[in-house]
C-alpha cells in the first residue's frame, strides 16, 4: 500500500513541476519565432526571409527572421531542421544561428540524421541587453558547391531539399506598466 502512495506522490510532484502555474520567471509570456517553409515556397521572396549569395565556391541559401521585445534574462533556445529528399542525398550542408546586437552569435552545424539535417542550441542575450529589451535574428542556411549558376543552384536545391525549419523559443520582455482596468473599478 505504501508503494502506491509513494508512486502517487512522485507522479503528483512531476505533474506539479511540469505545469506552468508556478512559472516564477521574471520575464513575460513565452514566445516562439518560427520559420517553416515547404517545397517550392522555400525560394519565394514574398516571405521576406530568403536570401542567397556565394561564399567562395559554395552557393549559400539563407532564411532568417527578426524577433524583437525579448527578455534577456532567459536564454533563447533554438532548433533547426532541413529535410532532404532521402537518406542518399549528399553534398548539402546546413547550419543555424542566432545573432544579436550585431556582434554576438551562437552557431550550430546541422548534423545528418536519416534524411534530415538537424541541430539545436541556445543563446544568452543578457550580456548585451540586460536590463533593456533585446532582439535577435534567427537564421538557417543551406550550402553546397555551386553547380555553375544561380538557376542551376536553385534547381538543385528544389530537387534535394523538401523543407527548411527554424524554431526559437524565448520570453517576451515583461510589461510592468500594464494596469488592469478592472482592478480600478
Amino acid at each position: 500500500m505504501k508503494s502506491y502512495k509513494v508512486l502517487f506522490i512522485i507522479c503528483a510532484i512531476g505533474l506539479f513541476n511540469s505545469c506552468d502555474l508556478f512559472d516564477d520567471s521574471p520575464c513575460g509570456e513565452k514566445q516562439t519565432m518560427d520559420i517553416y517553409l515547404l517545397g517550392s515556397s522555400i525560394l519565394e521572396s514574398t516571405t521576406n526571409v530568403y536570401y542567397s549569395y556565394m561564399d567562395g565556391n559554395n552557393r549559400l541559401f539563407q532564411w532568417s527572421k527578426l524577433a524583437e521585445q525579448d527578455c534577456a534574462l532567459e536564454h533563447v533556445k533554438f532548433e533547426a531542421r532541413v529535410a532532404l529528399l532521402d537518406e542518399t542525398t549528399s553534398g548539402i550542408n546546413a547550419r543555424s544561428r542566432i545573432s544579436w546586437l550585431f556582434f554576438f552569435e551562437e552557431q550550430v552545424e546541422l548534423k545528418k540524421s536519416g534524411k534530415d539535417l538537424k541541430g539545436n542550441g541556445e543563446a544568452g542575450l543578457k550580456q548585451a541587453f540586460d536590463p533593456e529589451r533585446g532582439w535577435f535574428s534567427g537564421a538557417v542556411e543551406v550550402y553546397f558547391p555551386t553547380k555553375g549558376s544561380y538557376k542551376l543552384d536553385t534547381e538543385f536545391l528544389l530537387e534535394n531539399v523538401i523543407s527548411v525549419e527554424l524554431k526559437a523559443n524565448y520570453r517576451a520582455f515583461p510589461n510592468y506598466y500594464t494596469i488592469n482596468i478592472s482592478m480600478l473599478s
